[in-house]
């Protein structure tokens, strides 16, 4: 068994992995036990674990203490420091110990060792091959000391070519920090790495700024996660180190008082930088702590722990985690700020040092300096204070212009306090936001800079109170202000050329708004009320009707923007709860749209929220009921709506369209009356009359002595993203017929969004499910794996005692982080023969074949079904009976049944199931 050598990681330190060795992390303070490797020496191996329980026993309770952070990353690094200098003297011989070094490199060579971090060496021999046998000895050690341990053995020459080629190896080495060993090998190192051709400032600072830069965008460039990274995501710990590591490869330091020393940094930015650092710090140390591993990605179940153990209690306004996650990100945000401004002065200062600046004047307020917008004196802000706002116009309506100079970023910051309710009243300064939102260019860029340097919570109050505004659930992943800049973003993507295809609906409907603004407007409204208690809807339609009045919109525009807030999540509900095939659903709905230009600003908004939201809520099923939606309401709106449809006038229509198709095929009246009886009215509505006419043919012709007769649809969509798979079973009915169903369409993959049990008066049924794939798409039509699936749910039908296990799936982890109390109602409505059972629940994998075998547990039989999903929760309403074929309406009896299906899949969750 022997450690493999020199794997990286991608941040640029040096990693080791054993093979076949347990890795499994424990929590600080537990008694650790492992395997040995070799022979080594046993008495000082067992004493370094005993005092590594104990140190780290004692940082973890100071740490829960409050104490210094700083002092607490120190001293554990130096805890090791020593350990690795035991364990040096006791294994290697003192001839060798003139022929190695060993370097601390990576975080650990910075001196910075969080509870599980990596302790990564740098192993440098004159021969490695001559000393292998003693550093191999030496490296067992620390294995038997269950660290995770990085490690590299190279010679220096190895040093200098592997720095040479790999920036990672190369940023690791440039932080090392000699532990033992040769002080001739340090000085020999000190001059290859010291050396102005292995890799010079500019190509340095280029490479680290481009890594960067692709590090954000894996992040959308946003730094409000939800569940950030506290390492990489943007504003993070790497930000940070990128700037370091810059500076220091340059001005030869990692102090930031030589930066501020230097007019890099004012006083002010140098105490964000610590102070920010610091914090993550406290962060990092303590996140360690409660996942009992290396770990970096803050998640719900954490923030929780963390800002219950440091103290942060809930108040009336807030959460205590609420309160927590709105420091960490107070933090991040001006350690972006910071980022930024040393990465321009970098700029500035290493790749364009010996350039002449390019001056290009725009007015007597602004210049552009290299591509970058400038105040053109101290007092511009002062002395024009409009220039608080013309400054982001300007940039919205260039495209030569990169951003903002960092002077002019201080200078905007100073200025801040001249924003007040005079200047948000004065009617130049509220035309100059109207401006900026018709501007042509980088209206998302522009509204984004203004939200980090302060100036969009000072001139939109309200929109400053949901700066860094959690929002707790399953579905989004960011903040509230940080979702508003990515709605607005989605709106403007919506003129995109890519758009027509991918939403084609959405395309049109924005090519046709008389005023773009107003859809802005609405987008940077429609979620500024949460957080506050109550309807954020309506307390979002109060403020901007605020906005509205001091912009000086219309009476009639403003009425547009107050009913596209309040009712922002209108149509995306209407889509998903009601049946929207329904003539009656579209009328009410129509009626409360009232037009066609409005029909055109909800759908445009709906489609950029729900995107926005979390992109995966957004799947080709979603799609379609969208544009089914609109599609009917425009043309219930173009037909007036003084002349509704009637729903029993509709489904005649089908019907009359249907049999004249099937007439000509020869099948009489009397026949195709009777085979309808077995679908019900929902069919007839939900379908055109040559879908109707099709499968009325495959069931007249189907001989129900072969079995039963499963057929498949293609919803089509008008754009590749939109469309569904139906799958339609013409089957008697029998006892757990839906658990059956259900359960094989689980263990096919598929997940349902849709269906339809229906089971007529003579035994039949036709039952529809409306199925996606796992990726959120439609079956591939281009395959054969719908009619392999039609005939593998056939088998399961004819034999479903055969097929009864429900396929276990992992729950996902924001659920079982956030789990959401099951609802589950049944009640029986007089008149009818069957009872009605609710159940509302969080949305989970092979969800409707575990209820269904719940069902079969339960005695329960469904006669018919309407599931909905909504998200992150389903809303499915199902008709059932007993073992009799009656309702349930013994009270006991309906008391357990609802206490056992709302246990059973809570206990599902929580992972006691």
């Amino acid at each position: 068994m022997s450690p493999t050598r020199d794997d990286r990681k991608p941040d640029g330190q040096l990693v080791v992995t054993t093979k076949g060795a347990d890795t499994k992390p424990e929590t600080l303070g537990q008694t650790r036990t492992s395997r040995r490797f070799g022979d080594g020496p046993g008495a000082l191996v067992d004493d370094l674990r005993n005092r590594i329980v104990e140190n780290d026993a004692d940082l973890e309770k100071r740490y829960w203490e409050n104490q210094n952070i700083d002092t607490l990353v120190a001293e554990r690094a130096s805890f090791f420091d020593e350990a690795i200098r035991e364990i040096w003297l006791a294994k290697i011989p003192e001839k060798s110990r003139k022929e190695m070094a060993i370097f601390a490199v990576g975080g650990y060579g910075r001196g910075e060792l969080f509870p599980h971090s990596d302790i990564d060496l740098l192993i440098v021999a004159r021969r490695p091959t001559r000393e292998r046998n003693q550093i191999t000895g030496f490296l067992h050690c620390l294995f038997d000391l269950n660290l995770e341990v990085g490690h590299s053995v190279r010679s220096l020459r190895e040093c200098k070519r592997e720095a040479q080629l790999d920036l990672t190896v190369a940023t690791a080495m440039f932080e090392r920090r000699m532990l033992v060993g040769s002080e001739d090998i340090a000085r020999r190192l000190d001059k290859l790495m010291d050396s102005p051709r292995l890799w010079p400032a500019a190509a340095f600072f280029k490479a680290k700024r481009d890594e960067q830069d692709k590090r954000h965008a894996q992040y959308d460039n946003v730094e409000y996660g939800l569940e950030p990274n506290v390492k990489t995501s943007p504003g993070g710990l790497r930000d940070q180190q990128t700037a370091i590591w810059v500076m220091a490869r340059k001005f030869g330091t990692t102090d930031p008082g030589d930066l501020e020393k230097l007019g890099m940094l004012t006083a002010q930015e140098r105490q964000w930088l610590e102070d920010g650092r610091r914090f993550l710090w406290w962060v990092r140390f303590g996140l360690h702590l409660v996942a009992g591993r290396k770990e970096d990605h803050l998640q719900f179940e954490y923030q929780r722990a963390l800002a219950q153990g440091l103290g942060f209690a809930d108040t009336r306004a807030r959460l205590g985690v609420e309160r927590f996650m709105f420091h960490y990100y107070r933090h991040i945000i001006a350690l972006r700020e910071v980022n930024d401004i040393l990465l321009q002065h970098f700029d500035e200062t290493i790749l364009r040092a010996r350039e002449r600046p390019k001056i290009v004047k725009i007015n007597n307020r602004f210049q552009i300096h290299n591509n970058y917008i400038e105040a053109t004196g101290r007092d511009v802000f002062q002395a024009q204070p409009s220039a608080l706002l013309e400054i982001f116009v300007i940039m919205a309506n260039r495209r030569d212009i990169s951003g903002v100079r960092a002077d002019t970023i201080r200078l905007i910051r100073d200025s801040l306090g001249i924003i007040d309710e005079e200047y948000r009243r004065d009617p130049a300064n509220t035309a100059l936001f109207m401006d900026l939102l018709k501007a042509p260019y980088t209206l998302v860029s522009q509204l984004t800079r203004m939200r980090r340097y302060g100036v969009l919570g000072r001139y939109l109050p309200e929109f400053g109170e949901v700066v860094g505004q959690m929002q707790h659930d399953l579905f989004h992943i960011y903040t509230v202000d940080a979702h508003t800049m990515m709605v607005i973003r989605n709106m403007r993507r919506l003129h995109y050329r890519s758009a027509e295809k991918n939403f084609p609906v959405a395309a049109h409907c924005v090519r046709n708004l008389p005023k773009i603004e107003l859809l802005y407007v609405a987008g940077l409204y429609h979620d500024i009320g949460k957080g506050r208690g109550g309807d954020h809807s309506e307390l979002g339609a109060s403020y901007v009707e605020g906005f509205c009045e001091r912009h000086g919109i219309s009476k009639v525009d403003t009425e547009l923007v107050r009913w596209l807030v309040r009712q922002h999540l209108m149509m995306s509900s209407t889509a998903q709860r009601k049946d929207i095939y329904d003539p009656d659903v579209i009328h009410e709905f129509a009626s409360e749209v009232k037009s066609e230009m409005r029909l055109n600003y909800l759908y445009a908004l709906t489609v950029a929220d729900i995107n926005a939201t979390n992109p995966t809520l957004w799947n080709s099923w979603r799609a379609t009921l969208l544009r089914t939606l609109y599609g009917e309401t425009r043309k219930a709106l173009r037909r007036g709506l003084e002349s509704p449809l009637d729903r029993q006038t509709s489904i005649e229509a089908c019907k009359d369209s249907a049999r004249e198709k099937l007439e000509r095929k020869g099948l009489d009246t009397s026949t195709l009356e009777a085979i309808w009886e077995v679908p019900g009215d929902d069919f007839f509505l939900r379908h055109t009359p040559r879908q109707v006419a099709w499968v009325t043919e495959q069931m007249l012709t189907h001989d129900e002595a072969g079995g039963p007769l499963v057929l498949m649809l293609n919803l089509k969509g008008q754009a590749s993203s939109e469309g569904a798979t139906e799958l339609l079973l013409y089957i008697r009915d029998r006892p757990n017929l839906f658990a059956a169903s259900v359960t094989a369409l689980s263990h096919m993959d598929l997940s349902v969004h849709d269906a339809n049990i229906h089971t007529a008066s003579n035994g039949m049924c036709l039952n529809t499910y409306v199925v996606l794939e796992q990726t959120g798409e439609p079956l591939s039509r281009d395959s054969n794996r719908g009619e392999t699936l039609c005939e593998q749910l056939k088998t399961w039908l004819e034999k479903p005692e055969k097929f009864s296990s429900v396929v276990k799936r992992r729950v996902p982890r924001r659920l079982r982080q956030l789990p959401r109390t099951s609802e589950v109602h049944l009640r029986n409505r007089r008149g009818t023969r069957h009872s009605e059972l609710t159940i509302i629940a969080a949305d989970r994998p092979g969800l409707l074949a575990r209820l269904g075998r719940l069902f079969q547990e339960l005695g329960l039989s469904v006669i018919s079904a309407r599931i909905t999903t909504l998200g992150e929760r389903v809303e499915d309403v199902f008709y059932i009976v007993d073992e009799s074929g009656k309702p349930i309406r013994d009270r006991e009896r309906i008391y357990l049944l609802e206490n056992a299906l709302r246990q059973k899949l809570d206990r599902q969750i929580s992972g006691k199931d």
